[in-house]
């Protein structure tokens, strides 16, 4: 258990950890590449160490910075973990390996839908068995040029199909795509190793992927925390983040202006400062990493906020049910919807409250018991190691 005291204004610098889904990609693609990559800053931790082992057992040589591709792929057991990236890259990818591939994971990721998926790469002549995990592939021929996938569950299906293609040759169509900022973040690291492709009707990919030299970005998933913290509590500097980028949860920056806080853009860096604060209704079915963060932002934001997403009983935990049931231990004026949360906002109050084996549950119940009345303890929290393993340290550096 964790406990938290609440804690005055809060004045801070931390740097944003390395991105995770830049990382799982950039693994991903320097396994298919021609020729040996480096991979400058990836992060490490419980999800990219399930991405490292699976490209291990497909054939490569690979460390955390080095990874020499094999001539041809192997077939083999993956453990994806709890990581649902690596899962369903890996069975798509599972699909050039002459042989029978076995993809398996644990806890909420055997819950978590493939059937699309798989669907799409039966389309394509290959023999795939299952619609959760544990799923059997076997690979070694992949027919056709051309690929549709229903990405209304998760842009991953897309993602997945759009790596099988730098080595194939496809064009990949989708329909219902929710997250759709993926599929850019995942088309500009496919450029950066060599991959050329062009958007129709959906994008066509050209086969070949080039060994390259790829520093993985700061991450805005992980920085969201802070951020909102800056919002509600004081002032917080997060570096290491380019506004360039095409990720999802850059949104939070338009988002927390659109409510009253104060942001500041510099050429590295993202600073959100306290101001009074609006309530407000949003979408996150672009940007579902968000929902967590949000809720608690909503949480000490005066009046009712509405906070819905497509896909938010499908991640690690049921994040709605999670955020309901903790914020209304907390005290907060919380209904649960079908897809999402009304919340009207106020000063919530400290609680026992779970994280859910869900690391962004557990993180943004972290910044929630910040400003509480009371203290907070989490009865569980080492779930933070899936995304953000230095979270808590982050956390007492701002604290001082």
């Amino acid at each position: 258990m964790l406990e938290i005291e609440p804690v005055g204004e809060i004045r801070g610098e931390v740097k944003a950890p390395p991105s995770k889904s830049y990382t799982h990609r950039a693994f991903f693609l320097s396994l298919l590449a021609e020729g040996r990559s480096k991979v400058l800053e990836a992060l490490k931790c419980d999800d990219t160490r399930a991405t490292l082992g699976a490209i291990r057992t497909f054939g490569a040589e690979a460390s955390w910075e080095v990874v020499v591709p094999p001539e041809e792929l192997a077939p083999g057991n993956i453990d994806a973990r709890e990581s649902g990236t690596t899962a369903r890259i890996a069975i798509a990818l599972a699909s050039l390996a002459g042989g029978r591939s076995v993809i398996n994971g644990k806890g909420r990721l055997r819950e978590r839908p493939m059937a699309p998926l798989v669907r799409a790469l039966n389309s394509l002549g290959v023999r795939v068995e299952g619609t959760r995990l544990p799923i059997e592939v076997i690979g070694g021929r992949v027919s056709g040029n051309s690929v549709e996938v229903d990405a209304s569950v998760s842009s991953q299906f897309v993602t997945a199909l759009l790596l099988l293609a730098s080595k194939v040759g496809l064009r990949v169509r989708w329909n219902g795509i929710v997250s759709g900022p993926y599929v850019e973040m995942t088309l500009r690291t496919m450029e950066a190793f060599g991959v050329e492709f062009e958007r129709d009707e959906g994008i066509m990919v050209y086969p070949g992927v080039k060994g390259t030299v790829f520093k993985i970005p700061g991450d805005y998933s992980s920085a969201s925390f802070f951020l909102v913290a800056g919002a509600l509590y004081g002032k917080i500097r997060v570096r290491n983040l380019d506004p360039r980028d095409v990720q999802a949860d850059m949104a939070l920056i338009e988002i927390l202006r659109e409510v009253g806080a104060e942001v500041r853009v510099g050429v590295d860096y993202v600073e959100v400062e306290r101001k009074d604060l609006r309530p407000f209704e949003i979408d996150c079915s672009p940007f579902p990493d968000l929902f967590p963060v949000l809720s608690v932002l909503a949480a000490y934001a005066p009046g009712r906020s509405v906070i819905r997403g497509k896909q938010l009983r499908y991640k690690e935990s049921d994040r709605v049910r999670a955020m309901a049931i903790n914020l209304s231990r907390m005290g907060v004026n919380v209904r649960e919807l079908p897809d999402g949360l009304e919340i009207r906002g106020g000063a919530p109050k400290g609680a026992m409250v779970e994280g859910f084996n869900d690391h962004r549950i557990t993180m943004a119940m972290a910044i929630a018991a910040l400003g509480a009345r009371g203290k907070t303890i989490i009865t569980d929290f080492r779930s933070v190691s899936k995304s953000y393993p230095s979270f808590f340290k982050d956390l007492r550096r701002v604290l001082g």
